[in-house]
């Protein structure tokens, strides 16, 4: 085995010493005299390096992120190859080994380019996949949807099943796959979800990206025989649009949902206009119940998050905008969570809890860290 080793080690060596002389053999540039009387040399090392440079002159043009990446290893390994046979004879070790260390980094990012692009988008069922195209493909790239989707977990209910309870904490945003589901508030339907549609959102659409858990101002019971959800953890779902290079999923999932709510909206009147509500009155009063404690339960949350509350006041009002609600029934919510106006707006108050301090002692650091992870 020793002998084999040494062996081995004098076949590389042999090698290597023969690539060096190759690439360091100084050549003649054959020129025409009439170009350049001078005699010019040149080494195929040195191609490497004007190669290298070449290459990422090249990448700042390119605005595909795929191409950049591609053009950049091309760039570091042409380098490697000038660092290590470099022309005056010695190994330069340290751009050697920080060019190793980016072909690294964006062989990384290539191969998850081509993991999302051709693996994750055809794991995607056939009935999610339908959803895709007919409610996201104008706004999301499938590679985005798909990781959307593997942060999700899939759930499945039947006729009578129970998904939301009115007043209970629910921590989940989910997505009908397939069926049909009743919303209801004291036992009052106020509208329907189908598929394609979110529940438990709560102003995402508003730029509102809610952690942690929310009090449910509805009940959502499934009224079709099968239903398909895909359920997100709030949380880990916020980890997931913060970061910078997944912004372009919360752009289109903010569009999707304001879509969403404007499709709500038109189902209400639906309803109505079909006959299914008999009290018409009653109807009303407990569609504007919901809405309110949609609003209490919102900024419920935020109260509980403080750099959270301070930095989105301005997406608050925007919401408020939106749902129509008054400074008044601002100030009821207020009123009732135990706030007074001065305190909310300088989003202090005493014995103020922090709720992403709780959680991660309720749920553990480690299961914080990993859903920074599952993000990424």
């Amino acid at each position: 085995m020793k002998e084999f080793k040494l062996l081995l080690k004098e076949v590389l060596n042999k090698s290597r010493e023969r690539l060096n002389s190759f690439l360091n053999e100084p050549r003649l540039l054959p020129l025409p005299r009439w170009i350049s009387p001078r005699m010019i040399t040149f080494q195929f090392s040195e191609w490497f390096g004007h190669a290298s440079f070449f290459l990422v002159a090249v990448s700042y043009a390119v605005d595909d992120f795929l191409q950049l990446r591609i053009l950049a290893i091309a760039g570091s390994s042409a380098m490697l190859l000038f660092t290590y046979f470099h022309p005056h004879g010695r190994i330069l070790w340290l751009p050697f080994q920080w060019n190793c260390v980016f072909v690294l980094l964006n062989s990384w990012r290539v191969a998850k380019v081509y993991w999302d692009n051709h693996y994750l988008c055809n794991q995607l069922s056939e009935q999610v996949d339908q959803i895709y195209d007919h409610h996201f493909s104008p706004v999301m790239e499938k590679n985005d949807f798909a990781r959307l989707v593997r942060l999700g977990t899939k759930e499945t209910y039947q006729k009578g099943d129970v998904v939301v309870r009115q007043d209970n904490d629910n921590r989940y945003v989910r997505l009908v796959v397939a069926g049909d589901l009743v919303v209801d508030r004291d036992g009052q339907t106020t509208y329907w979800l189908h598929e394609g549609q979110f529940m438990s959102e709560m102003g995402l659409h508003a730029g509102l990206g809610l952690r942690g858990t929310v009090t449910s101002c509805c009940s959502v019971i499934a009224q079709t025989d099968t239903v398909e959800l895909v359920r997100w953890d709030r949380t880990e779902l916020m980890h997931l649009l913060d970061l910078h290079q997944h912004k372009s999923i919360e752009r289109a999932l903010k569009a999707v949902m304001a879509w969403d709510i404007v499709s709500k909206l038109k189902s209400q009147r639906v309803l109505l206009a079909s006959g299914h509500i008999d009290d018409a009155e009653r109807w009303t009063e407990k569609r504007r119940e919901q809405s309110l404690a949609r609003y209490r339960s919102i900024l419920r949350n935020m109260l509980s998050h403080p750099d959270y509350l301070n930095a989105r006041k301005d997406k608050l009002t925007k919401y408020r905008d939106i749902h129509q609600v008054c400074d008044e029934d601002h100030e009821s919510a207020l009123d009732q969570i135990g706030w007074t106006i001065q305190e909310f707006e300088s989003g202090l108050k005493e014995g103020q809890l922090d709720e992403d301090e709780l959680e991660k002692q309720r749920m553990g650091f480690q299961w914080w860290v990993w859903s920074w992870w599952k993000a990424l």
